[in-house]
């Protein structure tokens, strides 16, 4: 700044001069001395105004610097301090992400008994337990529905505790609401209600002793008579590896039984322990495979009878990779307390005696299952399944359940992305301890579309 107001004084002077040229002419030498030294005194007072004045600018663009600085320091300390708010608020994202999802399902079945024609439940998806024994075949049955349809919400929190997940999801099959009669009205069921924390899983989900891809690809609802199949309320704690996970699980107890000699389940919903589950996974570009155990109280309290027992049961599951698409799909499942665990309670899980003890009863099933990609957007399924009980007879009687089989063929078009049409046979068959049988042939067709 000195440097400018110097060549500033100096212009000054020059003009001065320039100024003084003309009058020096018409002025003695001694005047013009004069005026001359009148003039480098204003000059020096005018350097000497500008010195003072630039310092002034100097300390004003200082003072400018400060603010600013001081403004930044300010905006530091507000992220510092908003940094601060966040860590100590409950969540550091309070908008929770939230997705919805599910499809659209119609499916046409047309089913033919060999003996009495099922009715109920039974005609809208694959329940082993519902093909009849007894009874006169009629005619083939037509039933059409959209009771599949499913809808599902799930929620993402994000929390400086970790991140927080809900799922939520309901259809319409198996619900006691609803007729065929007009409007075809039928009440949602409430399928999935879970939430998972870190490892923790708590609310109802599958059971953990389901190892659930391995179930086949198939239209029916669920397939294989030999299956696992069980949702219901647990508490799971995860541990995940480096091949896989270890799970262990607390869950919703029940137990169903035969009475002595025979007839109507009993329902005993008096149990006092949740059933326990450990699972170990495996995992890779192979696919996958599981071993799951199950260990549970059987418990009657009904103030007639009193009793319980302890058992327990094996589960060993895999989907195996086969070439770029196909796959190979089982499970091999046995033990004394599969019951409701196992083909949709095909089994009751024991039989009172007639003291009205527990006993319990042996089972096991499995099932096989092959995916075979005919082209990009053409696919079958093809598998059979096996699932028997060890009943004692002098205990349960003969009219109960001895042996179920099952087999099931599709084919499946997929004409755009996630709408999937196609058509099923079904061929099962019940064999009871008596000797009676009962076959069930069912053609299935759907229309599926997933959003």
């Amino acid at each position: 700044m000195r440097s400018r107001s110097s060549l500033f004084a100096r212009a000054a002077l020059g003009v001065a001069l320039l100024v003084a040229v003309p009058v020096a002419a018409e002025v003695d030498p001694g005047e013009l001395e004069i005026r001359i030294s009148e003039l480098e005194d204003k000059v020096r007072r005018l350097e000497a105004l500008l010195e003072k004045q630039a310092d002034r600018v100097e300390s004003c663009a200082q003072a400018e610097e400060m603010e600013a600085a001081l403004a930044s320091c300010a905006r530091i300390d507000d992220v510092e301090v908003a940094i601060a708010d966040a860590t100590q608020s409950p969540t550091l994202n309070a908008e929770t992400q939230i997705k919805v999802g599910g499809y659209v399902k119609m499916d046409a079945i047309l089913s033919q008994s060999s003996r009495a024609p099922i009715r109920g439940v039974g005609e809208d998806l694959f329940i082993p337990s519902t093909i009849a024994t007894a009874g006169e075949p009629g005619d083939p049955r037509l039933n059409l529905h959209a009771r599949e349809t499913r809808f599902w919400l799930k929620s993402f929190t994000p929390t400086e505790r970790g991140d927080i997940t809900t799922h939520f999801e309901i259809d319409f099959l198996l619900g006691q609401q609803g007729d065929e009669r007009v409007g075809n009205s039928f009440s949602p069921r409430i399928r999935h209600a879970s939430l998972n924390w870190g490892r923790w899983t708590v609310g109802q989900t599958w059971t953990n002793f389901f190892n659930v891809s391995t179930l086949p690809d198939y239209l029916d609802f669920i397939g294989p008579v030999g299956t696992i199949f069980a949702r219901q309320p647990q508490i799971r704690y995860t541990v995940p590896r480096a091949d896989g996970s270890w799970s262990v699980s607390l869950e919703n107890p029940e137990t169903t039984l035969t009475p002595h000699l025979g007839g109507s389940r009993i329902d005993a919903d008096d149990d006092s322990l949740p059933d326990l589950t450990v699972r170990r996974d495996w995992s890779g570009d192979w696919g996958n495979v599981s071993v799951a155990a199950l260990v549970r109280q059987l418990k009657i309290d009904d103030g007639v009878f009193d009793d319980s027992a302890t058992g327990a049961a094996l589960g060993v599951a895999g989907r195996f990779k086969v070439g770029e698409r196909d796959d190979f799909r089982w499970q091999i499942n046995a033990g004394n307390a599969l019951g409701r665990y196992h083909g949709l309670n095909a089994f009751n899980a024991g039989v009172l005696d007639a003291d009205g003890g527990i006993e319990l009863t042996p089972q096991y099933g499995i099932f096989a299952a092959h995916r075979h990609f005919w082209s990009d957007r053409l696919y079958s399924s093809f598998g059979a399944s096996l699932a028997r009980a060890d009943n004692d007879t002098a205990l349960s009687g003969i009219a109960v359940p001895e042996s179920y089989r099952s087999a099931h063929a599709n084919i499946i078009w997929s004409p755009v992305r996630r709408m999937t049409l196609g058509a099923e046979y079904i061929l099962g068959r019940r064999v009871d301890e008596s000797g009676d049988d009962g076959i069930l042939k069912r053609l299935q067709l759907s229309a599926k579309y997933v959003y």
